[in-house]
């Protein structure tokens, strides 16, 4: 699969940023089975990591044409046949003025900045990587204690002074094993969090749109108790973890319907994408105490301002989007990313091919 990848001389041009350097991008390159005949190195953005994030925001909420892609990029494309990207974007336009193209390789697993469907449309394999699926998901059950034995609120009151022992949880704090988590969404983040939730016997219900049962099974999770909409989970669980990926489709889809169908105990869990949730709605719900509580990562928009309504709530744990943020899981993405693409050329590996379907459907 993709063997023209090792057997013929291939033209390589990397788009690293002030998080994944190019340097560390040709590197990885030089060390994986990629016949890499030429290496072009390109910056994209600026070494400003404030700058980066607002930009990986705005691909993130509006797509591949929301930024312009590095500037050192369009004078390369001509005789381009592989290009690596990190963040930078790869719109249709840049497709289009690339006619040797045959394959497109990102340090990351979201898609938002790379037009998969003009990919798909000229036959180019779109390949990404899970390089944070575990940092995230273990983040993200550290909030689920953090938040339920409010381990954060005491810790913020005690700096402050107080030595408190009652909170608006008190009357629902019990151990992990004694509550039910619901994962919606069952993709690489939420498979890495069920693993280790099944391993600390913690009761789980899942519901995904796309669900593989091949894979759950492979991962030990054949067991688990799977429920038919989003809402089921919401009603069910006393912990709501989401793990959906953000499209116009899943936009603002947690919202005051899916909150009045918790109980009054239980929390809500978001390291996904902020836009998922219509965020009005739930500062009201956590406002009214409709609801025990939520613990976010992501925010519809970053960074907060007091005006985003979060200040003052003292049944909330906020984090800066800093859930994937390892010293391993980004900077070395682009090695983890040549150990996925030699499994494709080894093993015939085909998951991370994202629009395999339609490369190969005929």
């Amino acid at each position: 699969m993709l063997d023209y990848l090792r057997s013929e001389p291939q033209n390589i041009v990397v788009v690293g940023d002030a998080f994944v350097r190019p340097e560390t991008m040709e590197q990885a390159v030089r060390t994986s089975q990629i016949n890499a005949a030429k290496v072009s190195r390109v910056f994209w953005g600026t070494e400003d990591k404030d700058d980066f994030a607002a930009r990986q925001m705005n691909l993130e909420k509006n797509g591949s044409e929301a930024e312009p892609w590095a500037e050192d990029l369009a004078p390369l494309l001509k005789d381009c046949t592989v290009l690596m990207t990190h963040f930078s974007p790869v719109p249709r336009g840049l497709i289009d003025r690339a006619p040797k193209l045959r394959a497109v390789l990102t340090c990351r697993g979201g898609m938002e900045h790379i037009d998969v469907k003009a990919a798909g449309e000229r036959k180019i394999p779109v390949i990404n990587v899970i390089r944070n699926a575990v940092p995230v998901a273990e983040f993200a059950l550290g909030l689920m204690l953090a938040m339920t034995r409010n381990i954060a609120s005491s810790h913020h009151r005690l700096m402050e002074g107080e030595w408190l022992k009652e909170f608006p949880n008190s009357g629902f704090v019990s151990t992990l094993g004694s509550l039910t988590v619901g994962l919606v969404g069952l993709g690489n983040v939420g498979t890495e969090l069920a693993i280790r939730l099944k391993a600390l016997e913690v009761p789980l219900i899942v519901q995904d749109d796309y669900l593989d049962r091949d894979r759950m099974k492979r991962n030990g999770l054949g067991d688990v108790t799977i429920v038919e909409t989003k809402e089921d989970v919401f009603r069910l669980a006393d912990l709501v973890s989401l793990h959906l990926r953000l499209t116009p489709e899943t936009r603002g889809i947690i919202d005051q319907n899916c909150f009045s169908l918790m109980k009054p105990s239980s929390y809500l869990i978001n390291t996904a994408r902020g836009g998922l949730v219509n965020q009005a709605d739930l500062i009201e719900a956590l406002r009214r105490h409709a609801i025990a509580g939520a613990a976010l990562d992501v925010f519809d928009r970053e960074p907060l301002t007091p005006e985003d309504g979060f200040a003052g709530l003292d049944n909330v744990v906020i984090t800066p989007h800093i859930a994937g943020a390892t010293v391993d899981a980004i900077p070395n993405s682009p090695f983890l990313l040549m150990r996925t693409v030699d499994k494709i050329l080894t093993q015939g590996l085909k998951d991370r091919i994202v629009n395999y379907k339609e490369i190969f459907s005929d």
